[in-house]
This record gives C-alpha cells, structure tokens and sequence, in this order.
C-alpha cells in the first residue's frame, strides 16, 4: 500500500506542479500499452483537482511519425496533455506537427516516461529556477567555452542566439516538454563557429555508457574526426549514416536537475545537475538553422564552462 500511495504521490506532483491543472480544464491523456497504470494514476488525480479527463490508449507503433489524424484533432481541443509512453516515443512525440498545433493554439503539453515517486513541488521549483537563470545567462552571452580535466577545450559562439529552457512545470499556455525530470538549459550554437577537442566521457545517444572516452575533433563547426575505442566507432557509424548535417555540432546544453545523483549511461545523464553536453545533427528545434535526420548529445561530467569569461560551472559545480 505504502509504495502505491508513493506513486500516487509522485503522480500528484506531476498533475498539480509540473502541468498546473486546474478546474474544469480539459486533460488529454495518451498513453501505449504497458503505461496504462501510470496513465490511470495521473487521471485519478487530475480528476481529484475538478478536471475533465479522457484517457486514449494508441499503438506505439503508431504514434512513431505523427498521431492517428483523431489523436491530433482531439489534441486541438485540449488544455492539457500528457503522453504517457516509453521515452523514446515521447522525444518524437514533442517535435511532432501535431504537438506544435496543440501548443500553437494554448495546450500545455506534458511527456510523462515514468512517475518519479520521491519528486516533491519544492524541488520542481527549484529545478525550474536554475534551469531559467542558465538559460538566460546562455541568451545574454555571446560565446561559451567548455573545458574538462581530461582534455575538452571547445569554444564556440552563441552570440544572437536565445536559448531553449526545457522545464519541469509547463504552466503557461503553449508550454511542452518532458516531466518530472527532463531539464536542461540549451542553446544552439552558431553554425561554423565550434572549435577544439570535444571527449564524452559518460553518454552518447544510441550508444549508451561510454567506458572509454571518445575524442571528437571540431573544425568550423562540424565533428571532423572521432577516436577512440568501440563506442568511437558506434558514434562515427551513426553520424557517417546521418545526412550532410549530421557532423554538425548542433547544442550545448547544461543539466539541472539536483534530484539525480549519479551517472547511469542513459539519457537521464544529461538532465543531471553539473553535467554538459554537446550535440551533433538537428539544432532548427532550438533556435539554430540547420535540419539533420539525427540529433544526439554526448554527455560529459565535471566540465567547467566560461560564458565571456565567466566561469558558470567549474569541474561540475554550477557557480550560478
């Protein structure tokens, strides 16, 4: 019973902090098979705030491009929605047509991998508050450098750019991103500007852990070069499949989120409070002007970053 009410108390969090529900709002919640626990919980508690809820359950498979064409009209209709599908579908689901329709018209859209038990209203607000102060910091500066122990030295510009806060409380109209976690402070740089040595040393999207660092050599903005041992190779493969833009480097992006402790190889790596990440392929979603058929970050831990000199994480310790 104690970890139901656990649940229960994550999914409230969600519902009441991350997507702000209130009265008489109508809520649409999506959800795949093998997520319908998850879905009914945030319903339930959804509901428990007076709002009107429908749940939706879809194929995954058929939810991997665009929505089934009555998933996109019932999105238009709706103050809120929640996908509540595995994380891979939800990074697609965001950059939909569909979502960006919903969004333009005032939905807040909320994707919902997993309900975080232990996730408390306090620590949304704090997470959203660091990830707001990095990111304006990343819009008011005009060039970045990204430093580490072990040999990273990238500069790049970031002049004229407004950087992208991914949140955790989506709680004004036109609001999206992925919660109870996902939070970083991202800002793509300007294309042909990126210069140095970038080495991953704990996530590379589709790769995974990384147990030997991979060393990317940057010139005039494109990942010329990766050495390194088997995930190297892994990574050299996906960019060298990609289309002509998929050398470019494409975000820097800072983690905030102080609930996650340590380094797992997964995607949550890049959410985790001191850590950075660069990113090559896609940055038009961002802010930037290049479209890729791929966009993955490589994760890098205890990095230090200087906006116009000013050191904003050092050996990652954020300074802000």
């Amino acid at each position: 019973m104690s970890k139901r009410l656990d649940y229960r108390k994550g999914a409230r969090v969600i519902v009441d902090t991350c997507m702000a529900i209130k009265p008489n709002e109508n809520v649409l919640i999506i959800y795949s098979k093998g997520f319908n626990r998850n879905a009914k919980l945030l319903a339930e508690e959804a509901e428990a705030l007076g709002a009107n809820i429908t749940l939706l359950m879809v194929n995954n498979e058929e939810i991997q491009i665009e929505p089934p064409e009555e998933v996109s009209k019932m999105m238009l209709k709706s103050d809120v929605i929640m996908a509540v599908l595995p994380y891979s579908t939800i990074q697609l689901f965001l950059h939909m047509n569909a979502r960006r329709a919903a969004t333009d018209v005032g939905a807040r859209v909320g994707g919902v991998p997993y309900i975080k038990p232990d996730i408390t209203r306090e620590d949304i607000f704090e997470i959203t508050e660091l990830t707001e102060k990095l990111s304006e910091i990343l819009t008011n500066g005009n060039e970045a450098r990204i430093t580490s122990k072990i040999g990273t030295d990238v500069t790049l510009s970031i002049k004229n750019r407004i950087s992208a806060p991914l949140r955790v409380r989506h709680a004004v109209p036109g609001a999206w991103g992925a919660v109870p976690e996902y939070a970083e402070a991202a800002i793509a740089p300007v294309e042909g500007t990126a210069e140095g040595l970038w080495i991953i040393d704990t996530m590379f999207e589709k790769v995974g852990g990384i147990t030997t660092p991979v060393k990317i050599f940057v010139e005039k903005g494109r990942a010329v070069k990766i050495e390194g041992a088997e995930e190297a190779a892994k990574i050299r493969a996906i960019i060298q499949a990609a289309d002509e833009n998929g050398n470019n480097i494409a975000e820097l992006g800072i983690g905030t989120n102080h609930t996650l402790k340590n380094t797992t190889g997964t995607i949550g790596d890049k959410m985790m409070k001191g850590t950075a990440h660069l990113a090559v392929g896609k940055n038009i979603n961002i802010g930037g002007q290049t479209y890729s058929n791929i966009h993955h970050d490589g994760v890098m831990k205890e990095v230090t970053i200087e906006i116009d000199g000013e050191k904003i994480l050092k050996d990652g310790k954020v300074l802000v």
